[in-house]
């Protein structure tokens, strides 16, 4: 009996037969919608691509398509002129919705979106519903990677850029589109930090987060940040080895550590501070433009993979990441290498990508497995570099 990927794979192929023929747009400029169904780290890892498509392409008109959970991150981002935010089967966290739900949105959604794009890029590599959604919405040009279930929906399908980071691929498909369009970007290979995430903090949250600083810490003092939560439970580094961090860090620098996270994390982040005495609890305190202010400008700041660790990784912060399920050489940070650390286990089986659950070991053992001395020892590295 086939499985359940097998069955899917063979409707979403015979639906694919039944999608409309696309008819480009007549006149103006190319009406480009990019969507990025995934979180926080993802939007940063898009944000070269975003750029290159604006450099290449002026006169476009790009929409970006996300989902709610990363709404926050818009406002730094560059090159985009309308943002739609939906959310995407699969993403969202809580209870799965009736199996026929998914397909019942994407014919919604696709009626939203006939006659209003002449290209969809599709940034997430197995986002079939996307791309699905793309080609019944009746959008002429449909880019996206080369994987058994987008294949059918996409009229370009890149071969996988597999080992590749994030940014890198991102930066392949905006380039291809351009291309297309007769716009040939410079084809130089993407380094680390190179070309750099293009992110901007608006003055007006810059301002709060220094007043907020100013009234936590003292004006123009150092400080040290870590932000202990993460979006899966897989990522989280255990609580108490943040604790004895904080103490560490504390005794070691006698600088303030501020820790962060958002309002259902206030739990952990007061568990974390109370620590020691230089622990500053800041459970929701900032909206998400303010928290990358405040990660940024810390002397370091120390977390798992999460998305406020991109996002201060990404302008320019000192940051020391703790990786776990999740593979480094994709989703780890996009910054000169003099600015941040990586510490992972050296287990067989990392990194499994799987954010759900370990099959192979206790739960968090790929995290737990990375000791305290080696965080705090980074840390103090990168504070007194």
């Amino acid at each position: 009996m086939p499985d359940r990927s097998q069955t899917r794979l063979a409707l979403l192929k015979m639906a694919a037969r039944l999608a409309p023929e696309g008819r480009p747009m007549r006149g103006g400029e190319p009406r480009v919608l990019v969507v990025r169904p995934d979180h926080i780290g993802d939007l940063v890892f898009l944000s070269p691509a975003l750029s290159q498509l604006r450099a290449a392409v002026p006169e476009a008109h790009v929409t970006l398509a996300i989902g709610p959970w990363s709404a926050g991150v818009v406002e730094l981002l560059p090159g985009v002129d309308r943002v739609e935010v939906h959310p995407f089967p699969g993403f969202q966290r809580g209870p799965k919705p009736p199996v026929m739900a998914p397909y019942a949105r994407s014919a919604r959604l696709a009626l939203d979106w006939t006659g209003r794009y002449d290209a969809c890029l599709i940034a997430r590599p197995d986002h079939w519903w996307g791309a699905m959604t793309a080609a019944f919405a009746g959008i002429p040009a449909r880019y996206g990677w080369e994987t058994p279930e987008t294949k059918p929906f996409l009229s370009t399908a890149l071969p996988p850029e597999d080992g590749t980071h994030e940014v890198a691929a991102n930066l392949v498909l905006t380039r291809r589109y351009a291309a297309d369009l007769g716009r040939p970007c410079e084809n130089a290979p993407a380094l680390p930090g190179q070309p750099p995430l293009a992110l901007t903090v608006p003055d007006r949250s810059a301002a709060v987060a220094i007043q907020w600083l100013a009234r936590a810490v003292g004006h123009d003092r150092d400080y040290i940040c870590v932000h202990p939560g993460a979006g899966s439970p897989t990522k989280l580094w255990p609580e108490a080895r943040y604790r004895s961090l904080l103490r560490g860090l504390h005794a070691r620098t006698g600088l303030p550590v501020i820790v962060t996270g958002s309002l259902g994390e206030a739990d952990l982040v007061e568990s974390v501070a109370g620590a020691c005495p230089g622990g500053i609890p800041a459970a929701g305190e900032f909206q998400l433009s303010e928290l990358a202010w405040v990660l940024s400008r810390a002397r370091v700041t120390i977390g798992s993979d999460s998305g406020p660790l991109h996002l201060a990784a990404a302008l320019g912060g000192r940051t020391v990441h703790v990786f776990g399920p999740a593979d480094e050489a994709k989703f780890g940070p996009w910054s000169p290498p003099e600015r941040h650390r990586v510490l992972a286990a050296e287990l067989p089986c990392r990194p499994c990508g799987n954010l759900d659950h370990c099959a192979a070991y206790p739960p968090l053992a790929c995290m737990a497995a990375v000791p305290v001395e080696h965080v705090l020892q980074a840390a103090l590295d990168l504070a007194h570099h």
